[in-house]
């Protein structure tokens, strides 16, 4: 059976939409294990959070294989959602000084895996060096790189250059982030994402993807010596009830895939659909997959028919 394990904090968050404001668990680790436990796949999960914060875990899927790292404090967010546009956010955050170095998870045999998945939300959370040692095992590593660009400025969430992103990506086969974090990470403010993700697929990564909220998704491969290019629509949800975590989601469900294929236009119109569920209730991912396969029969049937 195909393993992933991911690493990352997770968080108690606070999601404000429409007036209301309700709890919520949140960090990348909590909407990815919900996705591959959904899909069927195995999943290991290495976290940080307070012991006094343990309940936290009972949220996640029981089938999803927990590994603490206790620390002093626990990650915190607040996703400010002012108008009905899922993609305008506003974030605030407390973001304790917890990094996963390498001795915190020597015991463990990341050969084991068909993938690590990299959940960083603040810059100190997974150093270089814990990078170089995951690197060691040979297995892909796939990286969500929003972490490394947060900074919090008066306590708000503001995106900064990632200055030492050549040091990182050397190692990564595959790397995420949305449209704004793209331009944040080469300082590209102008011109189109495709020439950005040309330009991040030359400092090691295989394949970069790049979301676009509402506008769908990016994807540049060199797998072969010419880069291709796809453009992955979104496809609409029946309802908007919570956008929070579709980054997340969409990088779960694009590595799921990618055990059953290797086309990345597959994988991205199949990650397109998961994020589109999810975006109709609140929280994490709650379909099956036999859910996606129908919403997909009944888009392209409406398209082709």
């Amino acid at each position: 059976m195909a393993k992933f394990i991911i690493i990352g904090p997770l968080t108690k968050d606070k999601i404000v939409k429409n007036d209301t404001i309700y709890p919520s668990i949140g960090g990348a680790v909590y909407y990815q294990t919900a996705v591959f436990s959904k899909l069927g796949v195995d999943n290991t999960a290495i976290i940080t959070l307070a012991e006094k914060d343990n309940d936290l875990i009972n949220d996640l899927p029981n089938d999803t294989d927990i590994i603490p790292i206790c620390t002093k404090e626990t990650m915190e967010f607040e996703n400010i959602y002012p108008d009905n546009n899922p993609n305008h956010r506003i974030q605030r955050a407390f973001t304790p000084n917890n990094p996963i170095n390498p001795d915190t998870i020597s015991k463990i045999n990341f050969k084991d895996f068909d993938a690590v998945l990299l959940a960083p939300l603040s810059p100190s959370d997974i150093p270089l060096n814990t990078l170089k040692y995951l690197s060691q095992f040979k297995t892909p590593i796939y990286l969500g790189a929003q972490g490394y660009m947060r900074h919090i400025k008066n306590g708000k969430v503001v995106l900064k250059p990632w200055d030492d992103y050549k040091k990182f990506l050397k190692f990564i086969k595959l790397l995420f982030l949305d449209e704004l974090e793209a331009r944040v990470i080469l300082g590209m403010f102008t011109g189109n994402c495709g020439e950005v993700a040309q330009k991040l697929t030359s400092f090691g990564p295989e394949e970069v993807i790049i979301t676009r909220g509402d506008h769908g998704a990016l994807i540049y491969s060199r797998k072969t010596k010419l880069i291709e290019s796809y453009d992955i629509p979104a496809f609409p949800p029946k309802k908007i009830t919570d956008p929070t975590g579709l980054g997340d989601t969409f990088m779960a469900a694009y590595a799921a895939k990618k055990l059953e294929s290797d086309n990345p236009e597959v994988c991205g119109i199949f990650a397109s659909f998961v994020s589109s569920l999810k975006m109709e209730h609140k929280g994490a991912f709650q379909g099956e997959k036999i859910l996606i396969e129908e919403r997909m029969r009944e888009y392209f049937q409406k398209i082709y028919f």
